[in-house]
């Protein structure tokens, strides 16, 4: 691999910080035909809701890994060097060890870390957010709209990247997330 090296631009090629390899949007939306026979007060009630949902589906985003302090004696950090023969994955990668810390290095003193740029992936992201809506026609002028949002409808966690300086504790282990927990909102609109 080509030597971390601020002079050396090549050193640099990998992809950007936030490229998201794999993404799927899923949206729906669809409006409940029960009570399309009542009338009066029950009809207002009970006709014209409207169910929607999306989901969002992607890889996890690369993050770099690097060692405390500069080693290059420059004053700018450093990347980690890999370990030949060692493989960063791990089997089953948890929240408390999401690579294997043992496939890096800390460069010798005076010199620049060898491993690439956004070379690992963190976790990926799979949420699920619904709405229910509802329009009560007063006139042709005049709507009453009631609006309920659960976001993170499922309360998923969204793991955000694991801590990737070798050496420092908390290392490979994933101590916040990308999202927040389920968040619901009510509105009421009216039109006129």
């Amino acid at each position: 691999p080509i030597p971390q090296d601020p002079a050396n631009r090549r050193a640099d090629w990998s992809s950007s910080n936030a490229d998201m390899r794999h993404r799927v949007n899923f949206a729906a939306s669809y409006q409940l035909p029960f009570a399309n026979g009542l009338k009066g007060p029950a009809r207002q009630i009970l006709h014209g809701w409207e169910i929607g949902g999306l989901t969002v589906i992607q890889t996890g985003l690369p993050f770099t890994v690097t060692v405390p302090g500069s080693p290059s004696n420059t004053g700018s950090g450093s990347r980690a060097n890999p370990v030949a023969g060692v493989s960063p994955e791990v089997d089953e990668p948890t929240i408390a060890r999401w690579f294997n810390t043992a496939a890096f290095s800390t460069p010798p003193a005076f010199t620049w870390g060898t491993l690439g740029r956004n070379t690992l992936r963190g976790p990926g992201i799979w949420n699920v957010d619904l709405s229910a809506a509802k329009k009560f026609n007063f006139s042709e002028t005049r709507r009453l709209e009631f609006r309920a949002e659960f976001f993170n409808s499922l309360n998923h966690p969204q793991f955000g990247l694991p801590g990737s300086t070798i050496g420092v504790g908390g290392v490979a282990t994933i101590t916040n997330t990308q999202r927040a927990n389920r968040q619901i909102q009510f509105a009421l609109r009216y039109a006129f």
